[in-house]
């Protein structure tokens, strides 16, 4: 495929209006917002893995979590490993050499999953996921936080979005334009340079487009005001989460305790508690690790560990999130 006709199958995938000049100067640009927050913050073009979809970005800092985060995992390293991504963000994956793996996301499993370069996949915010590789693997992941698809979708359709964005799983499939886009990506790290950043925040704000485009869905604009969960329903919820804050909870699992499928049960359990289910949960397990740190001298790790999350470095982000500061700070400050 040559570049003119690369160019041409990506730009049939804008689903709304092209912005004119006109229109253009009101409108935020995306591109512009993310590399001043890369500037600002220091964040570099590429942030490497040393724990499985845990960039290091997002493991030692006060800083608010950065809306777009391209990173790398790779290497030869067999062992089980586990994750559950915190800071709504949806997750984009790029398989960049042959590999193999089993993968368990959810309650769904893929045992021995043969992939080619280019092979994509995309998780959803607090989904807990596993994975087993077979092989020797390189992967590139790219991290989405929701406000900023929402500012994409915003964008490209010339609207707002009427409700969350939803951006379903293609499950290993390619696309040569996200393929193209992906090794772009990585060929322009370590040039330098004072735009190297820019053009690494566009690129990936086009695979973000892109991925919209192919696998993104928004709830028309509706006027019709979603009633809260009944309270028998909520207590039964409420009361599995209570049951279960040693682990993830899966929204399904939910969704059946309370007696309705997943989407009614979700949009409800949020009309009644202002929060979507996964925000609850982990408002939940992080006040459960509140209580541990501040009655006792348990080391964090094992405070991670109890509380359900795979493992210390997840666990300070997602407890930065919901109180302000890392677990270690939280416990000088308020149990001194």
């Amino acid at each position: 495929m040559t570049d003119s006709n690369v160019l041409t199958s990506y730009r049939g995938e804008f689903h709304g209006p092209v912005l004119s000049a006109a229109s253009a100067p009101r409108r935020r640009n995306a591109t512009i917002s993310v590399s001043l927050e890369r500037m600002q913050s220091g964040l570099p073009v590429l942030c490497e893995e040393t724990t499985w979809r845990l960039p290091n970005i997002l493991q030692s800092t006060d800083e608010p979590n950065p809306r777009l985060i391209a990173a790398r995992w790779h290497g030869t390293d067999l062992r089980e490993r586990s994750s559950e991504i915190a800071g709504d963000y949806h997750m984009f994956s790029m398989s960049l050499q042959p590999s193999e793996f089993s993968l368990w996301l959810g309650a769904a499993s893929f045992p021995h999953q043969a992939v080619a370069p280019g092979t994509i996949q995309i998780t959803r915010p607090a989904l807990p996921a596993r994975i087993v590789y077979h092989r020797p693997y390189d992967v590139l992941h790219l991290y989405m936080q929701n406000s900023l698809l929402k500012e994409c979708f915003e964008w490209s359709h010339n609207r707002r979005p009427a409700g969350e964005i939803i951006i379903h799983d293609p499950l290993f499939s390619h696309d040569a334009v996200l393929e193209m886009l992906g090794t772009t990506l990585l060929s322009i790290t370590g040039i330098g340079g004072s735009y190297d950043g820019l053009l690494a925040d566009f690129l990936s704000l086009s695979i973000i487009i892109r991925v919209l485009g192919l696998y993104g869905e928004c709830p028309p604009p509706t006027s019709q005001k979603v009633n809260a969960l009944a309270k028998w329903r909520l207590r039964r919820a409420i009361e599995f989460i209570e049951a279960h804050t040693d682990a993830p909870v899966a929204l399904a699992d939910l969704a059946r305790v309370a007696g309705l499928s997943r989407m009614h049960f979700a949009a409800q359990f949020r009309a009644a508690t202002g929060l979507r289910p996964h925000e609850y949960m982990l408002h939940r397990r992080i006040e459960k690790a509140q209580a541990m740190l501040a009655t006792s001298d348990m080391p964090i790790v094992e405070v991670a560990l109890t509380c359900g999350f795979a493992s210390q470095a997840h666990f300070t982000t997602a407890f930065r999130r919901v109180a302000g500061l890392t677990p270690n700070r939280w416990r000088q400050r308020y149990c001194a």
